[in-house]
């Protein structure tokens, strides 16, 4: 079990608790803002403050029989066979009030475990992985907001696997250095003529760049394709998603602006970046440009 979620923590029954551990790491793309209503915000911290520790178990730690042990200790507080783990307790808390699917949640730690098994992956392979590592999380949030439509999931699950391969396009050389890990198909990587050395080098070379140029348009294309989920739904919600989408715009303007050069050029969002989107989802209702199209 990690150690952040032993019973004597008493600090994991509070709200405070779940932001500090959003706060400790870079997210482009965060989930439950202050553009939520409060109520929504501390479901969906519980809901992070569960995926990032696993998450971390598996990136982080590399210890596949921690995480083991975390799915068998939330599978017995879900079956109500333990109250011991205070953010587990929460989250079936969470779970019950908003009727979130326990298989969203399995779904996630199968994602994770996935990535102590396998580094490399063809097309189909990437995008079973992004349905089960990115789509539940933005079936959550609309479950969190009382939304419960197969069209809506079907335009989120485009919006989060963008989402999820705009971060792999970022951490493209550190995947590999530090995890050995390649996300994108090795059939695009032939494709191109690009080796596993290019990937290593300290600046993108012509061959890496035209990979990154066509996975950015094709995500692109994605952000564009599920926009439509921002009309979907009302009030605060609908703050939310423009908000994170017009941060991935963000994300896609900077990679083009390094020419596509992912491996040498930073193309994280800074702090005044992030506030423009969080401002641009409350006062801009129009999509931004995503850049999809082949370029």
């Amino acid at each position: 079990m990690a150690p952040t979620l032993t019973s004597s923590d008493s600090t994991l029954h509070d709200p405070r608790r779940y932001l500090a551990l959003a706060q400790r790491h870079y997210e482009n793309f965060p989930v439950g803002s202050w553009l939520l209503p409060p109520a929504a915000r501390l479901h969906l911290r519980r809901i992070y403050a569960f995926a990032r520790t696993a998450d971390d178990l598996a990136d982080e730690q590399r210890d596949a029989a921690a995480l083991a042990a975390f799915r068998d200790g939330f599978l017995r507080h879900v079956r109500g066979e333990a109250a011991d783990v205070p953010l587990f307790v929460d989250l079936v808390a969470s779970m019950r009030e908003r009727r979130l699917d326990e298989a969203l949640f399995t779904d996630l730690l199968d994602a994770f475990a996935q990535d102590l098994e396998q580094n490399r992956y063809d097309e189909p392979g990437l995008f079973d992985y992004c349905s089960r590592s990115a789509d539940p999380v933005g079936r959550l949030v609309l479950r969190v907001c009382g939304y419960r439509d197969a069209e809506l999931d079907a335009l989120s699950d485009r919006v989060c696997t963008a989402l999820q391969l705009l971060n792999h396009l970022q951490d493209l050389g550190s995947d590999l250095r530090e995890r050995d890990r390649i996300y994108f198909p090795q059939e695009d990587l032939e494709r191109f003529s690009v080796g596993e050395a290019q990937l290593l080098a300290p600046s993108a070379d012509a061959n890496v760049r035209a990979l990154v140029r066509h996975w950015a348009a094709r995500i692109g294309a994605e952000f564009a394709a599920g926009w439509p989920i921002v009309h979907g739904v009302r009030g605060r919600l609908r703050w939310e998603l423009r908000a994170i989408l017009r941060g991935a715009a963000a994300v896609l303007r900077r990679i083009r602006a390094v020419d596509h050069d992912v491996l040498g050029a930073s193309t994280k969002l800074g702090k005044a970046a992030r506030v423009r989107t969080v401002l641009g989802g409350l006062c801009l209702r129009g999509a931004p440009a995503f850049g999809g199209g082949e370029q």
